[in-house]
């Protein structure tokens, strides 16, 4: 494994899992951080919606970003504004200046379709996909980690703890990437569609708004509903612009084809689907066991019974690049579309013991890591090279907006069966159920992508392939 090529993969890979460990690990310290800087509900609230909304407008900017200019330039810009925002989370004397850190930290998510970028320019077709299932792997290992270190770290250490330790890990990974990271080359003289990341931005603030809004003032609320109404304004008149302008930001066409309309699909249903095992298992799984379905877990014990969801992940999303050769990728994403539904529909039927809950997790993770990494991989293949990491920027988008949408959904679900403010086991049950119908939706979508490899979907292939740097001799892993 040579220098450059380890670190195409390391040091970004590395930034992603620091900070999604942090995101993962700030909710069982929220109230920690509600009681030492006596925050209301509602302001510790918005710190994770201010940096969801500041994911969900940057990621597909930083994705049209790195289709452009020099990835290098980017990736080291978008690790230091993600830093700075780590830096001031960590000396943040009140909540606001807290909420402000969190929300300029929230463009880290933006490296993810960077990378994917990267690693097309720089690395060979199978490295590539590798790195992409590392990408993934990481991420769901991160995850799972964040809830069993939160509480012992924070109890130790306390709360600034976790971003001093965030901060470290990035200016590590920084570093890296600063001495390893090769340039990559313009794409031509194209510019970036500003007035078309206004008009998304602001489409997708509001309706992020909205969803935020709707858990206080209801759906139904004028807020809420005036969010919404705000947001379908912005998005139309940002989809009329993209179909007009020479250069957009998001290429509307491409994105109907069918590689990167399915992926797309698929990332917002699985985002959706995902409510099931996120929000209704932790919440069962902390109930007493006097209740007859819950086991009594404090924050420690549910991360290790959600454990098995980051390590499942984390070893088979490198593999999915060679099952999708010997399989095909359309086989394969079926595959994890079936895995993720049947995981939570086995966690409706069966629950009642601590080796249930963990076969039904460690399902659901096998099948998220695949079908995830095999859509970037989808991505990585099919759409040309100047737009795939704009591509990924909207997946990941609509990824984000599905969980979103989903955690509303599963506490409707949970508060519909709820007695003096306990939910009824019938309740998980048809969370569990209905998370895993709408998982099946994923294979509806998986099937609308092509099982061979479409060269440069929606454009011609020999031009999208000139625009790829030849790969060096030492870039090779």
């Amino acid at each position: 494994m040579t220098r450059s090529g380890f670190g195409i993969i390391g040091a970004p890979v590395l930034f992603m899992g620091v900070f999604q460990l942090l995101e993962t690990m700030l909710s069982p310290a929220l109230p920690l951080i509600q009681r030492e800087l006596q925050a209301t509900p509602g302001q510790i609230a918005w710190i994770f919606t201010g940096g969801l909304i500041s994911s969900a407008i940057s990621t597909p900017i930083a994705g049209r970003l790195a289709d452009l200019y020099n990835k290098r330039t980017l990736l080291l810009t978008l690790m230091a504004i993600t830093s700075l925002g780590a830096l001031i989370s960590v000396l943040a004397p009140n909540v606001l200046v807290l909420i402000a850190g969190q929300a300029v930290q929230g463009v880290w998510l933006g490296i993810l379709p960077l990378t994917v970028g990267l690693f097309r320019d720089t690395l060979p077709p199978e490295r590539g996909a590798t790195g992409n299932g590392l990408v993934i792997g990481v991420a769901t290992l991160a995850s799972a980690l964040g809830l069993i270190l939160a509480g012992p770290l924070t109890s130790a250490l306390g709360y600034r703890w976790l971003f001093i330790l965030t901060l470290a890990g990035a200016l590590a990974a920084a570093a890296w990437a600063w001495m390893v990271v090769p340039a990559t080359p313009r794409a031509g003289a194209n510019r970036v569609d500003w007035a078309g990341g206004l008009l998304l931005g602001a489409g997708l603030a509001t309706l992020m708004l909205g969803l935020s809004t709707s858990t206080i003032l209801g759906w139904t609320a004028p807020v809420t509903l005036g969010l919404f109404a705000a947001a379908v304004v912005a998005l139309v008149v940002w989809a009329v612009v993209e179909l007009r302008v020479a250069d957009p930001l998001v290429d509307l066409r491409l994105l109907a084809g069918r590689s990167s309309a399915g992926v797309t699909a698929i990332s917002f249903v699985f985002g959706f689907a995902s409510f099931g095992l996120l929000v209704a298992l932790p919440m069962m799984l902390s109930l007493p066991v006097a209740t007859g379905y819950g086991l009594g877990a404090d924050t420690t014990l549910i991360g290790l019974y959600m454990f098995p969801l980051g390590i499942t992940g984390t070893l088979v999303a490198p593999l999915v690049a060679p099952m999708s050769r010997l399989l095909g990728r359309r086989s394969v994403l079926v595959l994890g579309s079936v895995l993720v539904s049947a995981g939570t529909a086995g966690l409706a039927f069966w629950h009642a013991a601590p080796w249930q809950i963990v076969a039904g997790v460690s399902v659901m993770g096998v099948g998220g890591a695949t079908v995830l990494t095999c859509g970037l991989n989808v991505v990585a293949a099919d759409v040309p090279a100047q737009r795939a990491a704009g591509v990924t920027g909207v997946a990941f988008v609509a990824k984000s907006v599905g969980g979103t949408f989903g955690a509303q959904l599963g506490g409707m679900v949970l508060a519909a069966g709820a007695v003096a403010g306990v939910p009824a086991e019938s309740s998980f049950v048809n969370t569990y159920l209905l998370s895993a119908v709408l998982g099946l939706l994923a294979v509806a979508a998986a099937l609308v992508i092509p099982g061979a490899v479409r060269k440069a979907e929606g454009g011609d292939a020999a031009s999208a392939a000139a625009t790829k740097r030849p790969v060096a001799q030492g870039d090779t892993l």
